[in-house]
């Protein structure tokens, strides 16, 4: 349907100078927020809008631990508002941005947003916005590589909708698994579960699904046989976690497979179905669970943007992370940002590590340009990575530090819990997610469903 409605937003007349729009509410565009707050926060001239199509802050690395239920659902979100103490925000999908006119337009819903018995999508509420400074921190998307029949059929594991819809269905195939006992061809179909991609998220993923599927049958299946039960990773590479280190992948994928795992190497997913995969070498996988990691791509909106872009459309920037022809004025960081590392010639990988520091880059960027300070006054983004750490399964994990001192089992799983634990926004969620963690320790896991 078309949008009717369109306003214009502005910013107050007369006592505010400068508008700073920030789009995205990731560790990016909050870690921007937060900076500016603290510097802007008794300066009625600069007023600050956050925009973001969700209204929560999500901590993405611990989503596999929502699939397996070690950590309760709202545990890792956090309410946007929750940060805004001088800024204004919009829960609203961004639609459009003009660079050459400093514009954006954004839009959202009236009323209910989903009806059960009405598919008709609903007319958008479209709102114009002007900036001076404009913050583009909106992450990235699955990448299917253009095939929709992958998308239609695959589970992926990027928003906290994903791993709610995933742990439901796997407790929901266990349920029908167990019910199927003449069928033994559909059986083992229900019980085979695929996780595409041998990165950080792909290794997690499976060794997550992996402890919870047989802890599982174990406790509460007694007529499902732990030998039907199947969890396999395919990756494109002979090689799993790349971006870490060739012996820790090794180790990961060694000690995976002690846990169960099965590995198909240096093989793509070609085509999937309801029920079945089909590989590049035209195996034919019988699943019904196929969990995509293999790949992320910036939404259409920032690929068409009337900049400069890199091979995988994601914005090039300067290591002063301002976007090519509009200096500052228009910043880009975090997955959607394409930014070259000084050292090595090679593009900074998108890590929650690497958004948060190019935040504060962005931010005293921008407080220089308002504060009209001299070009020799940019801050550069040059940041070594202190390390990588991965968990690939309860109380096992794999961590290099500083390029050279690299750990594996249960001190490098407790070193993650640690780090993330630390880096949770708040107190409240900390404490939370201890006693998750604590509880999870102590009880069995749960099967039940909350559809």
């Amino acid at each position: 349907m078309s949008n009717k409605h369109v306003s214009k937003m502005s910013v107050k007349k007369n006592t505010v100078h400068k508008h700073i729009v920030i789009l995205g509410g990731g560790f990016s565009g909050i870690g921007v927020l937060k900076n500016l707050q603290n510097k802007f926060a008794h300066n009625n001239d600069v007023q600050i809008t956050l925009i973001s199509k969700n209204n929560f802050l999500l901590f993405t690395p611990m989503l596999p631990e929502i699939v397996s239920g070690s950590i309760e659902t709202r545990h890792i979100v956090t309410p946007l508002r929750s940060f805004c103490n001088k800024a204004s925000f919009y829960e609203a999908e961004v639609k459009s941005i003009d660079l050459d006119n400093k514009e954006i337009t954004m839009t959202h819903t009236i009323g209910r947003e989903f009806q059960r018995f009405n598919t008709e999508e609903k007319e958008g509420h479209d709102h114009k916005l002007r900036y001076d400074y404009l913050v583009i921190a909106m992450g990235n998307e699955n990448n299917f590589f253009g095939n929709e029949k992958i998308r239609e059929n695959v589970f992926t594991l990027k928003t906290i909708t994903d791993a709610i819809l995933l742990r439901n269905h796997l407790i929901k195939v266990l349920e029908q698994a167990s019910i199927e006992q003449d069928d033994k061809g559909l059986r083992k179909s229900l019980l085979t579960f695929v996780v595409v991609g041998g990165g950080f998220s792909g290794v997690e993923t499976v060794g997550a699904v992996n402890d919870y599927i047989r802890e599982s049958v174990k406790l509460y299946y007694p007529n499902i046989y732990m030998s039907d039960v199947r969890v396999v990773l395919i990756s494109a590479t002979n090689n799993l976690l790349e971006q870490i280190d060739e012996d820790l992948g090794r180790y990961a994928l060694e000690k995976l497979k002690v846990n169960g795992v099965e590995f198909i190497m240096d093989t793509l997913v070609k085509d999937v179905t309801e029920d079945k995969a089909v590989l590049s070498n035209n195996i034919v996988l019988p699943c019904y669970t196929l969990i995509w990691t293999a790949g992320v791509t910036p939404n259409k909106l920032i690929t068409d943007l009337n900049c400069k872009h890199d091979k995988n459309h994601r914005i090039i920037t300067s290591n002063h992370l301002e976007v090519s022809g509009y200096e500052n004025s228009v910043y880009s960081l975090g997955d959607c940002a394409s930014i070259v590392n000084p050292h090595t010639g090679k593009l900074y990988p998108p890590t929650a590590q690497n958004a948060i520091r190019q935040s504060y880059v962005v931010s005293k960027n921008i407080i220089s340009s308002i504060k009209g300070k001299p070009e020799k006054d940019k801050q550069l983004f040059d940041y070594k990575s202190k390390g990588m750490m991965a968990q690939i399964g309860k109380r096992t994990g794999v961590a290099i530090f500083f390029g050279k001192i690299k750990l594996h089992g249960i001190l490098a799983w407790w070193l993650w819990r640690m780090y993330y634990l630390i880096n949770l926004p708040t107190t409240k969620k900390k404490i939370k997610v201890i006693g998750d963690w604590t509880f999870d320790f102590i009880f069995k896991p749960d099967v039940s469903q909350i559809q």
